[in-house]
Parts: structure tokens; C-alpha cells; sequence
């Protein structure tokens, strides 16, 4: 009988997506960036990715995202 889809070899890496939405954040985007940059550092064994999603931003949110992103 084959595996089922979903199930992962017991050496496969985890892969992990975070995804934000974001509306008018640019004042607390710095705090959840250092936050989340901690708690993905605690886990090396896990590909992590974080997606964070502007919701049409009238502050700097979008530029402090692509300011983040590099």
C-alpha cells in the first residue's frame, strides 16, 4: 500500500510559512520582525518563510517591508 501524500520522510525537512497581513503597521513592523527573527533562529532544523502581506497602506508599511526584506 503507498505512503499517503502527506506524510514526510523522517529525515525531510520541515518547511514552516508565516503569513502577516498588514494595514497601516509601519510603527510596530520593526517589534514583530525582531520577534519573529528570534523565534525562527530557535529553530535551524526548520525552513521557515515569512510572508508578510500589504493591505493597501497609507503609512511607510510597504517601505519598511522592502527595507525588511533585504
Amino acid at each position: 500500500m503507498p505512503e499517503p501524500a502527506h506524510s514526510a520522510a523522517p529525515d525531510a525537512t520541515m518547511r514552516l510559512s508565516v503569513v502577516v497581513p498588514c494595514f497601516n503597521e509601519e510603527s510596530v513592523l520593526p517589534e514583530l520582525h525582531g520577534r519573529l527573527s528570534a523565534i525562527f533562529q530557535e529553530a535551524p532544523d526548520v525552513e521557515l518563510e515569512l510572508i508578510c502581506v500589504d493591505g493597501g497602506s497609507r503609512d511607510g508599511t510597504l517601505a519598511l517591508l522592502r527595507e525588511l526584506q533585504s
